[in-house]
């Protein structure tokens, strides 16, 4: 019975201490829903990196930007979050500027969804395989939510996403992350 009751107790600490993913619908796995911009992605499900579907944009002309994105309430108490995708390309082509690619950004914004920082999770060009992407960043003050844009940013090609993931962490933790920080 002890065994059982110290079974019972890990188990249940080791789920209250668990890092929920903030993104919802990060798999795909459910269409695009929880996903703005929907018109400008489709689902695959031929290209994965795992479950069913991954989520694709492509443009052959015009170079504009197009993106789905999602906007997540920051947690109270949140010193930083990490965030990682598995992201692959296909013929993204090479622009002069070197944001214009493939890319995951994260967006903080206020209360009134003001900008006030944004970071470059991932930027990929040309033809590559799936890889996984992973950047811890620290939330600035006054920051509320977090806006985290998959997108094919003003270039033309082809670009896959599946498996977002996104959590927030202490400042311990995230200075263990980013040793450059110190």
């Amino acid at each position: 019975m002890k065994q059982l009751l110290l079974f019972s107790f890990l188990f249940l600490s080791t789920i209250t201490n668990a890092q929920m993913n903030l993104i919802k619908n990060a798999g795909f796995e459910r269409d695009l829903i929880n996903w703005t911009g929907q018109e400008n992605a489709a689902l695959s499900s031929y290209d994965k990196k795992t479950g069913r579907n991954s989520a694709l944009i492509n443009q052959y002309t015009g170079a504009e930007w197009r993106a789905l994105d999602q906007v997540i309430l920051i947690p109270k108490n949140s010193y930083a979050v990490e965030c990682s995708a598995w992201m692959k390309t296909d013929q993204v082509e090479s622009q002069k500027e070197e944001y214009k690619a493939a890319a995951i950004i994260i967006e903080f914004t206020n209360a009134a969804d003001k900008q006030i920082s944004s970071e470059t999770i991932a930027r990929a060009k040309n033809t590559t395989d799936w890889t996984n992407y992973k950047k811890a960043v620290k939330i600035p003050e006054n920051a509320k939510k977090i806006r985290i844009m998959l997108a094919l940013a003003q270039t033309n090609g082809t670009v896959f996403f599946d498996d977002i993931n996104m959590i927030a962490i202490g400042e311990e933790e995230y200075a263990k992350l980013s040793p450059e920080t110190k």
